[in-house]
């Protein structure tokens, strides 16, 4: 088996740190089928808004959820298949800058 580099070691780490969260780990999975706005996840968590919010932040800087606003509504949607025997995280695409 191949040695993962420390750099892809220590993100993955970061990642799997964020999922060890219950509520963290909840918003993933209320969020893989459908995107949901902040105030349904707060509500079904029964968590504070700021505090769904910053969750949501979290997991977005770990690349685990993509966010989407419209309108005044910001909607998230899980980047994480989540299944009783694996967890799969969706593959980064590195977009190469022109210069």
């Amino acid at each position: 088996m191949p040695e993962i580099q420390e750099n892809n070691a220590e993100k993955l780490y970061k990642q799997i740190k964020q999922l060890s969260n219950k509520k963290k780990f909840k918003i993933l999975e209320l969020t893989q089928e459908k995107q949901k706005n902040i105030s349904e996840l707060s509500k079904e968590l029964k968590l504070a808004f700021n505090k769904c919010s910053n969750y949501v932040t979290e997991l977005e800087n770990e690349k685990l959820v993509v966010k989407e606003t419209v309108g005044r509504n910001v909607y998230v949607k899980s980047k994480v298949s989540l299944s009783e025997n694996e967890i799969k995280l969706e593959k980064q695409l590195t977009k190469k800058k022109n210069k």
